[in-house]
């Protein structure tokens, strides 16, 4: 029987301690941080620059659309695209024959309206003439008989007679148009004949028109007509040429309200483009508009444009093409910079995880700066050479053991 007791003491001592030992691993376990492998990078002070790109089309400083208010057919075109050309150089004619029959035409109305003006008052005038001696007769007829009529020679009945015709004779007289006795046009007239000239007028105007001229100096970049068509039927209806000065290009960009507060006049711009290869021109910002609009129908982003110059232009470089303008908003040297994926937010707050010696992680406080695509500026407690976690995330903590990853 003793014997029985002694072996459960050993069963149940070796149990507890089997126990006791699994209840410390657990223990042991939990008390350590977690172990993991990181990409290590060591701190460096860098230059930082914020750019910011858009795409746009080269153009010329001025471009002009040369159109015809007339649609004639073209008989001659006197330049080609590439031309140089002067402003009020001819780039076409158009057929002036139509135009010139048509200022026949209006011409031959004009004369002949005035000519049956002139008969009608010829015959208005000998009609007033008539009228007005008959009046004036009359007017001596009145006063003698108003004599008669006052010495009782006549009777009241006769002179009331002689009243009235005096008074129609008046009355037919104020119906010609006459000014001093000269029968003049009714202003009806007048004004038809006016509207006739001004007809004329614009006629002859447009005789001028019929010479399609540049209205800029430049270079014609694009000739949508030909010989024998008419002036408004052009290629895809496009302008009939197109007439810009290269001297100097310009970018016509839309950039996002997000960034547009970034930019100011003046600002340097790197212009670059596939035709310059690695090469690229020089330019500043010239104006940015003070009203925003729609990027696109499919969205409700507001794009401000903005208007940048070349200042310096390598020689290959042509209007026409698609060009990316690096605009440098902000620039600064000397400052430690790391990838936005390493620093960490807490809150309002930020902190990197700077790795000790031992392989442990400590996170140290730090306030940033400028920030561009890739990497922020970061100020705070820190050294050139520290070694940082490049990619932490919200499982780090104080003393956790991180192993440098191999194939960084």
């Amino acid at each position: 029987m003793k014997k029985f007791f002694t072996r459960r003491k050993i069963i149940v001592f070796v149990v507890i301690a089997v126990v006791g030992a699994i209840i410390f691993w657990f223990a042991s376990k939990g008390s350590k941080a977690p172990v993991v492998t990181a990409n290590i990078s060591e701190l460096e002070r860098k230059t930082l620059e914020h750019v910011i790109s858009v795409k746009a089309p080269l153009e010329g400083i001025e471009k002009a659309e040369v159109t015809s208010p007339l649609n004639y057919k073209i008989i001659d075109i006197r330049v080609q695209e590439g031309d140089l050309v002067r402003k009020d150089d001819v780039l076409a004619l158009l057929d002036r024959d139509e135009l010139e029959k048509e200022i026949e035409y209006e011409e031959n109305q004009i004369e002949l309206i005035k000519l049956e003006a002139q008969e009608k008052i010829k015959a208005l005038q000998i009609e007033y003439d008539k009228a007005l001696a008959s009046f004036r007769d009359m007017e001596k007829a009145y006063e003698q008989n108003k004599d008669l009529f006052e010495n009782g020679v006549i009777t009241e009945e006769a002179f009331k007679k002689t009243e009235q015709d005096l008074e129609n004779l008046k009355m037919s007289l104020e119906t010609y148009n006459a000014v001093n006795g000269k029968i003049q046009l009714s202003q009806a007239e007048k004004k038809r004949i006016e509207i006739q000239e001004d007809q004329l007028k614009l006629k002859k105007e447009e005789l001028e028109k019929v010479m399609i001229k540049s209205p800029i100096d430049g270079t014609v970049t694009r000739v949508n007509v030909n010989i024998g068509r008419y002036a408004k039927d052009t290629e895809n209806s496009q302008a009939m040429f197109v007439v810009e000065n290269l001297e100097k290009l310009q970018m016509k960009a839309s950039v996002s309200e997000f960034d547009v507060g970034k930019i100011k006049l003046n600002q340097e711009v790197e212009i670059h483009s596939d035709i310059l290869g690695k090469d690229f021109a020089n330019g500043r910002v010239a104006r940015i508009s003070p009203t925003a609009e729609q990027k696109d129908i499919n969205t409700m982003e507001r794009v401000i444009p903005v208007l940048i110059d070349v200042t310096e232009r390598p020689e290959n470089l042509i209007a026409g093409v698609i060009a990316t303008a690096k605009i440098r908003t902000e620039k600064k040297e000397n400052v430690f910079a790391v990838p936005s994926g390493a620093i960490v937010q807490v809150g309002e707050e930020y902190k990197i995880y700077i790795l000790n010696e031992d392989n442990t992680v400590r996170s140290i406080p730090v306030e940033i700066g400028l920030e561009t695509d890739l990497e922020s500026e970061i100020t705070g407690e820190l050294s050139e050479g520290m070694k940082y976690v490049v990619n932490p995330d919200e499982t780090y903590e104080d003393g956790m053991t991180v192993i440098p990853n191999e194939n960084e």
